[in-house]
């Protein structure tokens, strides 16, 4: 293979700590061209203190990327801060780069999701800088959370990545996928309800088809993204690219939330892709022996991080309601508390609607009022005078003489006279029975 065509990474920015490797872009047949060198004049940015476009004064560095920096501004009509991305000045004059900074403020201003972070301006600057103008967050991103509280624990990880999902769904169904999905590219802020999502840096994100028709800026063979978040298609061929490469990156930034380590590791970008194509899948529940991870999770996980984008879910909105039904059992409590909530407010509001209804101002009480005040006893009635017996004569009331009393002698009966019998003939009565007809028995000749 000669060296024209051999395939380099180029790796865009310098690498951060902790080991990670920062956005890499890989040309088949394209010599790789370092990054310009920072000035090392007096260190001092001259972009600070400047007004872009008449509106935006520019304050201090909030970050820098692969792509440009990010800095606080203010408008100075309104007094708003924002944030302004100012595209590198080598990319600026590239006339692909400058398209593709150009279609990140169309692709993030097109979504218009809630977790998706709001572009305000895309414009010019007279010395040539082409900038970008977004809501200002204040918040930390998924990476530095990391560092500074280490694994999130299941219920708070699964609500960030199903709020990334959803984000996700939304750029998916506009015909957008990002390409460059990590942790440092999605900003949480603290709210009273919780972590609250941003989806950041549609810098790479590529149209699939836009609603004219238009062919992608990328070109084929060429290749853009982290190589610890690159599906294993797109390392090997950014044509292949589709909404399911993000999908394999939030299933990294979930692997990441819940154990507090990159699923794929290694000391160089194409030793962390090759693992990406033939390493094993490994489960989360495998790096954590002291915490217990739901088999739900470990499951939709490894689908997430299927090798073939045909395993993985076939889109975003599959992907949370995964999440939503990984997330049922730790919000069984809150649940619970929930439904005891209506049934207090239920059953108070019940003993006041009853006792509005037992008013006597009430004009018509319902049906089931009056069954209810049926049901009340009656007062008791007062009990009856009692009976006066009128006075009874002490002689009735006297009791009988015990005086002995002569008793007069029974008289016994004389027996009864015999004469002697006559010589007349007596005739006998016999009592005749009434005739009985006589009745056959046969014998019965199945005895």
């Amino acid at each position: 293979m000669s060296a024209s065509s051999t395939a380099t990474p180029v790796i865009e920015a310098p690498p951060s700590t902790g080991g990670r490797v920062n956005t890499v872009r890989i040309e088949r047949g394209t010599p790789s061209v370092p990054p310009p060198a920072p000035s090392a004049d007096d260190g001092v940015d001259a972009t600070l203190g400047r007004v872009l476009g008449g509106r935006y004064a520019v304050e201090s560095v909030v970050a820098r990327g692969g792509m440009g920096i990010v800095y606080r501004a203010r408008h100075l009509a309104v007094g708003r801060p924002v944030a302004v991305k100012i595209l590198r000045a080598d990319l600026a004059r590239n006339t692909e780069a400058l398209a593709r900074f150009h279609r990140e403020a169309q692709a993030a201003a097109a979504i218009g999701h809630p977790h998706i972070i709001e572009v305000i301006d895309f414009g010019h600057s007279p010395e040539g800088d082409a900038y970008l103008v977004m809501e200002l967050i204040d918040g930390i991103d998924l990476a530095g959370l990391l560092r500074r509280e280490g694994r999130l624990p299941v219920a708070r990880a699964l609500g960030i990545a199903r709020q990334v999902a959803d984000a996700l769904d939304a750029a998916h169904a506009k015909g957008i996928v990002h390409r460059d999905l990590k942790s440092e590219n999605v900003m949480v802020l603290s709210r009273d309800a919780g972590d609250y999502a941003k989806v950041l840096d549609f810098g790479i994100s590529k149209v699939l088809e836009d609603d004219q028709g238009r062919a992608p800026i990328t070109r084929d063979g060429v290749v853009l993204g982290t190589p610890q978040y690159m599906a294993p298609e797109q390392g090997s061929d950014g044509a292949l690219v589709d909404h399911r490469a993000d999908l394999y990156a939030l299933g990294c930034i979930l692997f990441e939330l819940l154990t507090g380590a990159l699923p794929y590791q290694g000391k160089t970008p194409m030793e962390v892709m090759y693992k990406h194509n033939h390493a094993p899948i490994p489960r989360p529940s495998s790096r954590l022996t002291e915490v217990r991870i739901p088999s739900a999770v470990d499951a939709l996980v490894v689908r997430l991080l299927a090798k073939s984008r045909d395993d993985r879910y076939p889109d975003a909105r599959a992907v949370v309601d995964a999440l939503d039904a990984a997330l049922s059992p730790d919000l069984g409590i809150v649940r619970w508390r929930r439904r005891v909530a209506v049934a207090a407010l239920i059953a108070f509001g019940s003993l006041v609607t009853d006792a509005a209804w037992r008013s006597p101002n009430h004009p018509d009480p319902p049906l089931v009022a009056a069954r209810s005040l049926a049901r009340v006893p009656p007062p008791r009635p007062a009990p009856p005078p009692p009976i006066v017996l009128p006075a009874v004569p002490s002689a009735v009331l006297a009791p009988p003489s015990m005086e002995a009393r002569p008793v007069a002698p029974v008289a016994t009966p004389a027996p009864p006279r015999t004469t002697p019998a006559s010589p007349r003939t007596v005739v006998v009565r016999r009592r005749v029975r009434p005739a009985i007809e006589a009745l056959t028995i046969k014998a019965n000749p199945y005895r």
